[in-house]
């Protein structure tokens, strides 16, 4: 808005400069005097306008003060396993045995699920759609 404003503001003023002020580079036609005027005003709030653009972009907004003011991070975990004969499937849709991620959060699990499995023989499969902690050696399957 302040690069608008400004770009405004100096094309104003310079076409008023150029129109009233006797300079002795302007031609003494009343057309031609429009045009430069208008030319010069186009340029010089061109030149304001990248200037004031250029400051106004380098300045940081502000930060949300509260995690409240952030929006909510929507998590979908999407599995599908097929295990059969001796094997064995694991998925876990957030963290496994580690500290929770700053995407997921202590203890928010997922958004929303959605879970497909099939075992056959003496397959098994194990799908967690949120963290998943399991004693060391124990990768939560029976033997």
């Amino acid at each position: 808005m302040i690069t608008i404003v400004a770009a405004a503001v100096v094309f104003g003023v310079c076409l008023w400069v150029s129109r009233s002020a006797s300079l002795g580079w302007m031609p003494k036609e009343e057309a031609n005097r429009w045009v430069v005027a208008t030319a010069f005003a186009t340029v010089m709030a061109t030149v304001a306008a990248t200037a004031v653009g250029w400051w106004a972009a380098r300045e940081e907004p502000d930060a949300p003060t509260s995690p409240a003011a952030a929006p909510p991070v929507e998590r979908v975990v999407s599995q599908k396993a097929t295990a059969s004969g001796q094997g064995r499937v694991n998925q876990t849709g957030g963290n496994q045995n580690t500290p929770p991620s700053p995407v997921t959060g202590a203890g928010v699990g997922p958004v929303r699920v959605e879970q497909e499995a099939e075992a056959s023989d003496s397959g098994s499969v194990n799908q967690v759609g949120a963290d998943q902690h399991t004693r060391p050696g124990n990768d939560g399957q029976q033997s």
